[in-house]
């Protein structure tokens, strides 16, 4: 018989806890997030930012928002995040679906290779949820790029077999 001491086991519990974040009075968060535009009037500060930034907004079955998540902070050129931290700060919440808005300091919003490549993705990741993803918005100088106006979401769905029914 062993006289050694067994050490405890722990494991990691999480606790989720949100902060209140003053918007603009005028900000549209009481309201269906339906359109690009909305979603740019709401977050046109990030064109003001020196790095990228991700973040994910979560809405409910009424496409209203729950709440956002700054996901990641990348460099002046490009920002790496895995889809899990896209939507970590969503699933605890069950939301109905997701808008992914990042900005390009450059003040360019034209998304690039790295940009698609991110949505198709997150796109997969989303679809296998069960969560609806309805945009990607690029915000540059005084301008913005929505993959959805652009017909960039469908094209990226069409790769992918779910959609192809």
């Amino acid at each position: 018989m062993s006289s050694e001491k067994k050490s405890p086991t722990y494991i990691r519990e999480v606790e989720l806890r949100y902060k209140k974040h003053r918007v603009k009075s005028n900000a549209p968060v009481n309201v269906p997030l339906t359109d690009a535009r909305r979603v740019f009037e709401l977050f046109s500060d990030l064109q003001n930012e020196a790095k990228e930034k991700l973040i994910t907004i979560s809405l409910d079955a009424k496409l209203k928002l729950l709440c956002f998540e700054v996901v990641a902070i990348g460099a002046v050129n490009a920002i790496h995040a895995r889809p899990i931290e896209v939507l970590r700060a969503a699933i605890p919440l069950n939301p109905y679906g997701i808008i992914v808005v990042h900005n390009h300091p450059s003040g360019d919003p034209e998304p690039g290779l790295e940009d698609e490549e991110f949505t198709f993705n997150l796109l997969i990741n989303t679809t296998s949820l069960g969560l609806k993803f309805f945009d990607h918005i690029i915000i540059g100088n005084k301008k913005y790029f929505s993959f959805v106006e652009h017909g960039l979401m469908e094209r990226l769905k069409s790769k992918i077999p779910i959609y192809q029914r």
